[in-house]
């Protein structure tokens, strides 16, 4: 039967007189160390109020700047995934096991081929770096070209003939005192070594060698009859690298060149130690050339294409060393793969007005000013902003994920160091140049600032907000050269208008951009506002409010 029962003092041999005694004793206790704690706060409180004293107004607008980034992104961070891409009517997609899109219902023919294209470059881009090989996908096979290797082809082996080499081994050796295992040898004249397996004299095995030697500082390889034979990599004296595979010595098969900083630069197969065949060269914060390499195995020549950042559309012509000469539009319509590795791009017939290379000077920009881009023609158009008191924007054509290039600046270079007292309207269209940091300027000429005049490239026409879509990078165009371009940081929706952060000093802008930052009247892209603009606790909060929710940051 259940019951309870009151444990008293007395049970376990205390007075009622000590219990009470030693409850005094711990009240004591707990109200100092209550005290201890408010006063400690309370000098934590006093500690930043006086720093908040001691800041200049600058440094406190900063400071509440980058907290209300801060909160921002943060909130952002907390939105589903299923909210990170912009989803179209009756649109279902399949991914596998990586992510990558294998199946996507009602999509075009030419989408599904840049899509696929797409993805086989991200799987190109894979290496010890990135913790992926790409022998672990399982629809790439890579290995060695199957035809005999011509005599006297180029070769990175930095020691073809031992017997003229003078060096000191340590290792095995067999009866006849040839060397016969696992073994090192270190060579005399400039410290380089070699080790690996040996057999009866010859190298037979895997082997690292560090050298100095023909513009190499270091070769893995499989040996076989003391020749390169299978998997090799070399790295060369400025850090970039190569992957691919050797025949007899010489680079003979699939081979993929990356830079110092592990970035994919070259992709294609190589014979008798030269490229051959259809080849493709990436362009660090570009697109890609891709065609069929020359007897020297350089892309240059006629009917060698610059493919786009979405994989469809581009420009075929002529190209030198992998440069634009002139070209004609196209698009993408499928591809097909040579030799179970390599993809070749198919397009339709090239037509429309000729672009050439034009590399704009502090006197020229371009002979064609209204010639469009057929990359921006597809990403953005130009129409009349909603922004109140601005004229045009531009706006996204179609539906874009994050980290999508959008549109191009390009103007005249300015030249370096010439101050000109000029207003903030006739400043407003200068930006960095990128082909020539840190001080060089690109400037929109008056003539070109009328979409009429000028249409080549329509960055320029972006608009700004606190709370921008996108942000400016460089860009390595086929017919401007390296300049600024814009980037997508968040999805857009079709018809959507596009806003970057112009980046005034505050202390330093014009006066609609510090009116605007004070009051906190700015716009707010419409793929936001569900995150920002149109939230309740944002919306009925000051600046200050929104500020102040984020801790300062260390």
């Amino acid at each position: 039967m259940p019951c309870s029962f009151a444990l008293h003092p007395s049970s376990y041999g205390v007075s009622s007189g000590s219990i009470s005694s030693y409850n005094h004793v711990n009240r004591q206790l707990d109200s100092s160390l209550i005290f201890s704690r408010l006063s400690g706060a309370a000098g934590v409180e006093e500690k930043e109020n006086k720093n908040l004293i001691d800041m200049t107004p600058l440094a406190f607008k900063l400071r509440r700047e980058e907290r209300r980034r801060k909160l921002f992104r943060n909130s952002s961070l907390r939105k589903d995934e299923k909210d990170d891409k912009p989803i179209e009517k009756t649109q279902t997609v399949v991914k596998d096991k990586l992510g990558n899109d294998v199946y996507i219902r009602g999509e075009k023919a030419p989408d599904k081929s840049a899509r696929e294209l797409d993805q086989w470059m991200k799987k190109m881009k894979c290496n010890v770096s990135t913790g992926m090989k790409l022998e672990q996908f399982k629809d790439i096979k890579v290995g060695v070209y199957q035809s005999e290797v011509i005599y006297g082809s180029p070769s990175h082996e930095p020691y073809p003939d031992m017997t003229k080499e003078n060096f000191t081994f340590k290792g095995g050796r067999d009866r006849e005192r040839k060397f016969h295992g696992r073994g090192t040898v270190e060579f005399e004249d400039d410290g380089s070594t070699m080790s690996g397996m040996w057999e009866h004299g010859l190298r037979h095995g895997g082997f690292k060698i560090e050298t100095s030697r023909n513009g190499v500082c270091f070769i893995e390889s499989e040996y076989r009859d003391n020749k390169m034979n299978g998997k090799t990599t070399i790295k060369f004296m400025d850090d970039s690298w190569l992957e691919g595979f050797s025949k007899d010595g010489v680079l003979h098969g699939f081979s993929r060149h990356f830079d110092v900083k592990n970035r994919l630069m070259f992709i294609g197969m190589y014979r008798n130690g030269r490229p051959f065949g259809t080849c493709w060269k990436i362009i660090r914060g570009g697109g890609c050339v891709v065609g069929k390499v020359d007897e020297d195995g350089k892309l240059s020549g006629t009917n060698l294409a610059y493919l786009y950042p979405d994989f469809k559309s581009a420009l075929i012509g002529t190209f030198k060393d992998g440069v634009m000469v002139f070209a004609q539009a196209a698009q993408l319509t499928g591809y097909a793969t040579d030799n179970s590795c390599i993809k070749i791009p198919q397009f339709t017939e090239p037509d429309g007005r000729l672009y050439q290379r034009e590399l704009s000077t502090h006197e020229f920009v371009t002979t064609s000013p209204t010639l469009a881009d057929p990359y921006e023609t597809v990403m953005v158009e130009v129409k009349q902003s909603k922004v109140e008191g601005a004229n045009d924007g531009i706006f996204a054509r179609k539906n874009t994920g994050k980290n999508v290039i959008l549109a191009f600046y390009n103007g005249i270079k300015l030249i370096p160091n010439t101050s000109e007292n000029i207003s903030w309207d006739e400043d407003s269209y200068k930006i960095f140049d990128p082909s020539r940091t840190p001080h060089g300027t690109i400037d929109i000429m008056e003539k070109y600032r009328d979409i009429k005049n000028y249409c080549a490239t329509l960055a320029h026409k972006t608009n700004h907000s606190f709370v921008p879509n996108c942000e400016f990078l460089v860009f390595d165009h086929p017919r401007w050269g390296v300049i600024p371009c814009i980037a997508s940081i968040h999805t857009i929706a079709a018809g959507e208008e596009i806003f970057v952060r112009y980046g005034y000093d505050l202390d330093y802008c014009p006066d609609w951009y510090l009116d605007a930052w004070e009051r906190g009247a700015y716009t707010v892209p419409d793929s936001m506002k569900s995150e920002y603009g149109t939230n309740p606790a944002w919306a009925d909060s000051t600046n200050d409010d929104k500020a102040n929710q984020l801790p300062d940051e260390e």
